[in-house]
């Protein structure tokens, strides 16, 4: 890892994206986005997996601004959760 907290990359990286595209998740963004998301895991590898499978990081940051969008419009937080359960 880098001194700015973002992990160095490779050709190794690369090659991997190239050839797995949209299967690539990189674990330091899921750790970023779980700390304020209340999703399991999974969620948050599809959703990074889909929007953030890129070595550019201005892809990347444009991927998490969709995903934290996502995540906000989607879930539904647990006092809404019980007055829609009742209704």
């Amino acid at each position: 890892m880098s001194n700015a907290g973002t992990p160095v990359r490779d050709t190794l990286d690369d090659k991997v994206n190239r050839l797995f595209a949209g299967k690539v998740v990189r674990k330091d963004l899921v750790r970023k986005v779980k700390v304020g998301a209340n999703v399991p895991v999974f969620v948050l590898e599809f959703l990074l997996g889909k929007y953030c499978a890129s070595s550019d990081e201005m892809a990347i940051h444009m991927g998490l601004q969709v995903v934290n969008e996502t995540l906000a419009s989607e879930q539904l937080h647990p006092a809404r959760r019980v007055r829609e359960g009742a209704e």
